[in-house]
């Protein structure tokens, strides 16, 4: 009876660790033909890459004179879809640090290119993004956006 107990255990573990992981397919949406991916196979990307994205950012965005006049410095995170075309929808921004930063951010957004969409299984899918800009307009001198190093 002792020797049976462990092997039973690691036949369970075994058909545990052996089944498919559905992590991959995590959805946000009930209806299958929305779905938005948030992990896939290949992410949604820019053309060129994210510091091509950067680049776009930072070239377009205009800091508000309000902003610069109250010398704001923060972190703002922007989430969007990547839909199945490439463009960008229900952009958001999830720390609005006022003086017009939350609309200007959205409105650069709309003014991005298409991107790659995101592939699962082959497919075009929806996903979802999350991208940070860190505005600091606390030195005369220096007013500008810059981005996390780690992305």
């Amino acid at each position: 009876m002792k020797k049976t107990f462990p092997q039973i255990f690691i036949v369970i573990v075994m058909l545990f660790l052996s089944s498919r992981s559905i992590a991959q397919e995590l959805r946000i949406s009930d209806n299958p033909s929305d779905d938005i991916f948030v992990a896939v196979e290949i992410a949604a990307d820019f053309p060129g890459s994210i510091y091509k994205f950067r680049s776009f950012v930072k070239s377009n965005f205009e800091i508000p004179k309000k902003a610069i006049r109250k010398k704001v410095k923060g972190e703002i995170p922007v989430q969007f879809i990547v839909e199945k075309d490439g463009s960008l929808s229900d952009i958001k921004v999830l720390n609005d640090l006022g003086f017009g930063l939350t609309e200007e951010t959205i409105r650069v957004f709309k003014l991005s290119p298409q991107w790659k969409p995101a592939t699962l299984n082959g497919k075009k899918n929806r996903s979802l993004i999350t991208f940070k800009i860190y505005i600091d307009t606390e030195n005369e001198k220096d007013k500008y956006i810059y981005f996390d190093s780690k992305k």
